[in-house]
């Protein structure tokens, strides 16, 4: 089995030795692996070379093809950790990788990526997390980042009629609104209670809970009570919006699309790829060919239908 992978590993260095790079044997070997094997082909290459290939692969690519390569051969935390790491560094902070990463993730996922993180770079998330952001904004990300969120998706509808009596007291029901309400009910509930909680509010007050967040609060604490929502209860819809967004009007947020592409893969593309066509009337290959070109097309080619 082992072999396999070795001759995956020296495929790749062959491709990046001398002068040149053969692009093309990257993507062939690149888009026939699920991430566990690319975990495999790292560990063979390091062992026969005695050579990073996330380094040799940052050396000889460029662009947004290098973008989706090296994410696709990092494990999905390490692949978080690096994407939160750059939303962090220089001035400023890139609220929207931010809220998409920390806002889908679950418990164990979120709890890997605080442990990594504090291996990497030497401080806490927590701590990177409350420099670099505020107010109820803050406290919410906090809140996911403690990891409580149940997530046995265990229905109790007493329990979802009292979270929704709570919201619109703590929103619709009073001048002002209480976030903390929000706050505790959003990072606390599963899945499967807050998909009951946006349909009984609808059912008791005439509107979703998405409008609701719209009405009640703004900037990135109303992005990140959305994003906790929809990637919930639906994340392949959530992806597919997101990719729709990264690719809708003039240029495309290549950034946002490698991501969701790289994130979802082996999990939700499959079905992403159905509501894609369904909702906006392109397949999603489609939608890739019209946004992109090159090696870093056919990369992405490759990724989604492998």
């Amino acid at each position: 089995m082992n072999n396999k992978y070795e001759l995956d590993a020296t495929a790749l260095r062959e491709a990046m030795k001398g002068a040149g790079t053969d692009e093309g044997a990257i993507i062939a070997i690149t888009k026939f692996r699920n991430n566990n094997e690319r975990q495999i082909i790292r560990q063979m290459y390091s062992a026969s070379f005695g050579r990073n290939l996330i380094a040799d692969l940052e050396d000889e690519l460029s662009g947004n093809f290098k973008n989706t390569v090296i994410g696709m051969y990092l494990s999905p935390v390490e692949y978080d950790v690096s994407e939160l790491y750059k939303a962090f560094k220089g001035a400023g902070t890139d609220d929207d990788s931010v809220i998409e990463i920390i806002g889908t993730r679950n418990n164990r996922r979120l709890h890997d990526i605080k442990t990594l993180y504090k291996q990497k770079h030497g401080e806490t998330l927590e701590a990177r997390v409350k420099d670099e952001t505020s107010g109820d904004y803050r406290n919410l990300l906090i809140a996911l980042l403690a990891c409580s969120r149940d997530e046995s998706n265990a229905i109790n509808q007493s329990q979802v009629e009292k979270d929704v009596d709570g919201l619109y007291k703590a929103g619709e029901g009073k001048l002002g609104t209480d976030e903390e309400t929000f706050i505790r009910i959003f990072t606390l509930r599963n899945p499967a209670h807050l998909s009951n909680m946006n349909m009984y509010y609808k059912y008791r007050y005439k509107k979703s809970l998405f409008e609701v967040i719209d009405s009640e609060f703004s900037g990135n604490v109303k992005n990140l009570l959305k994003t906790i929502l929809h990637s919930h209860i639906n994340p392949s819809d959530y992806f597919a919006d997101r990719i729709y967004k990264a690719c809708k009007g003039a240029g495309t947020n290549d950034k946002v699309l490698v991501r969701s592409l790289i994130t979802t893969d082996e999990s939700l593309l499959f079905e992403i790829k159905k509501i894609y066509a369904s909702k906006f009337g392109i397949t999603l290959e489609d939608q890739i060919i019209s946004e992109t070109s090159g090696d870093y097309q056919s990369m992405l080619l490759g990724l989604v239908s492998s």
